[in-house]
């Protein structure tokens, strides 16, 4: 077996085809009656689609796994060309496209075309180093809380479940400084992508532990990158 070929559905072949093409792709043939077609490319990778009038993108439940070797350069690609092409980035509702993150073995992000086809496309890593804290008493529940907020995207679901492991004043609990902000840059995550703001609590208590870590350490360098990378969304 050398190579397996994803073909998927979508309402207008036109417009499915122009999604791909803004992200990057070559259309390789586009056949628009009597039975809509198209294969598009980008490198090794061929996707096909068909045009189907009963698909509706928002209750289409086909998915696909692309493992790639750097995600981070695909996702930079991808989004630099669309907002090239388009003038934006399309993060919320059909199509949308989401920014990278870590999960337990692989880092990733989602496309959802127009069509309503959600692809992950992902790099294995080894270890996770933000879905771990050395507290025993919230360790398990938080690796838990992680998965569920960047293995999905029900943003409603993922804050019930912020609820349950932690107390509603996130910032009191008694753990390390590191295990601390670790747990309040998923709590900012989730927040924003719920309410579209950032929780100035939450984003308080997060700044005033950065002002006085060693920012020296990789460790610490870590979570800098990790809190820029939540709080400059665009």
């Amino acid at each position: 077996m050398d190579k397996i070929i994803p073909i998927f559905p979508c309402q207008s072949i036109k417009e499915q085809v122009a999604f791909f093409e803004n992200l990057g792709f070559n259309t390789i043939e586009i056949f628009t009656s009597p039975n809509p077609y198209a294969v598009l490319q980008y490198g090794t990778l061929e996707i096909h689609f068909y045009g189907s009038k009963k698909t509706k993108p928002s209750e289409n439940p086909n998915m696909c796994f692309i493992r790639v070797e750097d995600v981070d350069g695909i996702y930079e690609t991808f989004v630099t060309n669309y907002k090239k092409n388009t003038g934006k980035i399309p993060r919320n509702g059909i199509p949308r496209i989401s920014k990278p993150r870590d999960l337990a073995n692989d880092r990733r992000f989602t496309l959802t075309d127009v069509g309503g086809n959600t692809l992950f496309i992902g790099t294995p890593i080894r270890t996770n180093f933000y879905r771990t804290v050395e507290n025993k008493e919230y360790a398990e529940n938080f690796k838990i809380l992680y998965d569920l907020t960047y293995s999905k995207e029900d943003c409603n679901a993922v804050f019930n479940m912020l609820t349950k492991f932690f107390p509603s004043d996130i910032t009191l609990i008694k753990v390390s400084e590191l295990d601390m902000v670790k747990i309040l840059l998923v709590a900012l995550d989730i927040n924003l992508h719920r309410n579209k703001i950032i929780d100035e609590r939450i984003n308080g208590k997060i700044k005033e532990i950065l002002s006085t870590c060693d920012k020296q350490s990789s460790d610490w360098e870590k979570i800098i990158q990790r809190y820029n990378d939540i709080i400059n969304v665009e």
